[in-house]
């Protein structure tokens, strides 16, 4: 049995509900739409409004503070009305930290494959002393055969001792594999039911994919928070 990682794409995209800080000054009297003949022309306050869902009175505001090129005002207000800073700003910060995506993809990949890691471990070390029984048994071929005496129909026709009788066909199978496996130098396969059942059970990718996401997002923002600490940015 293979198992397959199916790894996320570089960065997360990240929605743009905030305008962007560094054309403000630049667009501050565009038009928001513009055509060779007609033009539909929305004030900042539409804007504003549109975007964040506010009042007229808060979108003047706020107008008055891009057409002074008052950005730490402007900040103040958005913070005040979404109680955190905009989404612009966070990707700001992200690209200027990662700026190709790479940290955040490979910290992602790191810890999926360590949790796989962790769990082949965990079967290793299951299989461990039925792994060392097997090697005792001489050359690989003895071995070999001594496993087919433990966990194949052959072993119960010819009423071997070492038949396991008391597992399911099913578990018998998967110690088949898993120790020719470690026999022959292969992989163990990590979809092992009853080497993880006492360790947490068996991979869940869903929560793999969680913990890898809040890792990634993680180192991300101690990126963020080294650079504004360098940088005296509160």
């Amino acid at each position: 049995m293979n198992v397959n990682l199916s790894v996320k794409s570089s960065i997360e995209n990240y929605a743009a509900t905030a305008i962007s800080f560094a054309n403000c000054k630049q667009k501050n009297n565009e038009t928001l739409y513009a055509g060779k003949q007609d033009s539909v022309e929305i004030s900042q306050e539409g804007r504003f409004t549109a975007g964040f869902d506010i009042d007229e009175e808060t979108a003047k505001r706020l107008e008055t503070a891009m057409q002074n090129a008052d950005i730490p005002a402007l900040l103040e207000e958005i913070k005040k009305q979404k109680g955190s800073l905009p989404v612009d700003e966070e990707w700001h910060y992200r690209r200027i930290v990662d700026p190709d995506g790479k940290i955040y993809s490979l910290t992602y990949v790191e810890s999926l494959l360590r949790q796989y890691q962790c769990a082949e471990n965990r079967i290793k070390a299951y299989y461990a002393e039925a792994h060392r029984d097997n090697l005792s048994r001489g050359n690989i071929t003895d071995s070999m055969n001594y496993l087919s005496l433990k966990y194949t129909k052959f072993g119960l026709l010819v009423g071997s001792p070492y038949y396991r009788a008391d597992m399911s066909e099913a578990e018998r199978q998967m110690a088949l594999c898993q120790e020719k496996a470690l026999l022959l130098g292969g992989r163990v396969v990590i979809g092992d039911p009853y080497a993880l059942a006492s360790s947490g059970g068996m991979i869940n990718i869903k929560d793999a994919d969680r913990i890898a996401y809040q890792a990634a997002r993680d180192r991300i923002d101690e990126l963020i928070r080294e650079y504004k600490r360098t940088n005296g940015i509160e």
